[in-house]
């Protein structure tokens, strides 16, 4: 069996991530191929040794070109637009579309949803990654009886072994470089909101001067994030350390994970910093809803104010100060990474879409 599976995305992220685990998890005997527009995710492909076609842009003509090449048995489309274009270029091979975030407009009627809607008939099947996403969908009723909540495959015990193992394999001295109060681990991109995570030190800081907090990632925001942390004087509490293979080593190693999302998928990066039992404050948005609670952490928001600044300070600041407060929300953390561990029957069940996909169309 040959899996084609086609992005429009050039970085990696959550969605790149949740791809190449699936093709990582495939027995040998499928051959799984990822189209993609060439750019930073090649690093992850070729990391990872991942076959993969690269392209200056995933468009019609590039998919029936990959098609052409690879012969596939089945189209593994991410997101909509790549669904879209795949079901313009094929009848004939099973088309599987992988949504892993609910952008506002499939919320109402609208150009776009009417087209999506019209395209459902033409999907063997559509993979959401929580009810959420499926609620919100306006033309959720097109995809009856197509549909699969499949959340997203998350394996705990791989990322505790890579931040924990890591970090003893280290000295006392190198190991302290790692250690933080607050940590943000993401994309200096708008979505991710790296100005609010540096203001949200910035207001920490005056209860709390000598608080530490350190910045990981790169995006087209990272000059501009540190001219911020400059303006506001913060250089001396907050690094920021760049792309890094192993983040997990940080995540270990501080105290809170602060995520102000302006926009999220699943998430990822919450049930992470998890696994290492550290309590989480997130916005309240996309998949941050599903994964954090009261008892792991705290949503730092409401759907009127999804980023609430004040909301974040505040909780900072009492885990700071409240040891058995801490101590709960840690243990709480820990509990629920535990709950969302859930690769191995994700990898299963993708697999049993693929098999009956493939059956179906001989």
């Amino acid at each position: 069996m040959v899996i084609l599976h086609v992005s429009n995305s050039r970085t990696y992220s959550g969605m790149e991530n949740v791809a190449i685990n699936i093709i990582k998890a495939m027995p040998e005997e499928i051959r799984s191929v990822y189209l993609t527009p060439t750019g930073s995710v090649e690093t992850k492909l070729l990391e990872q040794d991942i076959e993969y076609i690269g392209v200056e842009k995933v468009d019609e003509d590039a998919i029936k070109s990959a098609i052409e090449e690879v012969k596939p048995d089945i189209i593994h489309a991410y997101e909509y637009e790549c669904s879209l274009m795949c079901t313009k270029v094929t009848d004939t091979i099973p088309i599987i579309s992988h949504l892993y975030s609910a952008p506002k407009w499939i919320q109402k009627i609208g150009p776009k949803a009417v087209i999506y809607g019209g395209a459902c008939k033409n999907f063997a099947k559509v993979i959401v990654p929580d009810q959420i996403v499926l609620d919100k969908c306006w033309f959720r009723d097109k995809m009856e009886g197509k549909t699969i909540i499949l959340n997203t495959p998350f394996n705990a015990v791989k990322i505790f072994e890579r931040g924990y193992l890591a970090g003893n394999e280290m000295s006392k001295e190198k190991l302290a470089k790692y250690r933080s109060d607050l940590l943000f681990v993401g994309y200096l991109t708008d979505n991710k909101n790296p100005y609010e995570f540096i203001r949200i030190v910035n207001e920490v800081k005056k209860l709390k001067p000598d608080i530490s907090a350190v910045m990981v990632g790169g995006g087209d925001l990272g000059s501009e994030s540190l001219e911020l942390i400059g303006k506001l004087g913060l250089s001396e509490n907050i690094r920021m350390v760049g792309l890094q293979h192993n983040p997990y080593v940080y995540m270990n190693q501080t105290k809170i994970l602060v995520a102000p999302s302006k926009f999220e998928g699943f998430g990822m990066v919450a049930p992470e910093a998890m696994t290492f039992g550290k309590p989480v404050l997130v916005s309240a948005v996309g998949g941050f809803m599903v994964t954090v609670d009261d008892n792991c952490g705290k949503i730092c928001g409401t759907d009127k104010k999804p980023v609430d600044r004040e909301a974040f300070v505040s909780n900072i600041i009492e885990l700071l100060d409240n040891s058995e407060i801490y101590r709960m929300k840690s243990e709480g953390a820990r509990k629920r990474a535990k709950d969302l561990n859930n690769f191995e029957p994700y990898m299963e069940e993708i697999l049993k879409i693929y098999e009956d996909a493939y059956e179906s169309a001989k």
